[in-house]
């Protein structure tokens, strides 16, 4: 099971004309056809979520909300009061220990 648990993350570092490659060869066992399906349920995946990000500002200011929070370098976006866009975008000073 941790093989399989390691082979999802590693999809998540394909590039998209990787996976497509993939999707392109022909899969015949159990578990080959398990890595297709992985494969597919990352490319839509993916998909969704560059069209939301592209289409919905609230979903998109959430997210870079949470890119800027676990980001090394955490910042804070502020948008716009209307919701539609990004004002500005504020990083923290870190403390003298080295933490946030």
């Amino acid at each position: 099971m941790d093989n399989k648990k390691e082979i999802k993350e590693k999809i998540k570092s394909l590039s998209d004309k990787m996976i497509n490659n993939m999707l392109d060869q022909r899969y015949d066992n159990d578990f080959t056809s398990w890595f297709k399906d992985e494969l597919i349920a990352e490319k839509e995946k993916r998909k969704k979520h560059h069209h939301k990000m592209a289409t919905d500002w609230n979903y998109a200011i959430k997210e870079h909300i949470k890119t800027g929070l676990e980001s090394p370098i955490p910042y804070k976006v502020i948008p716009y009061k209307n919701g539609r866009g990004i004002k500005k975008i504020e990083f923290f000073k870190p403390i003298k220990n080295g933490s946030l």
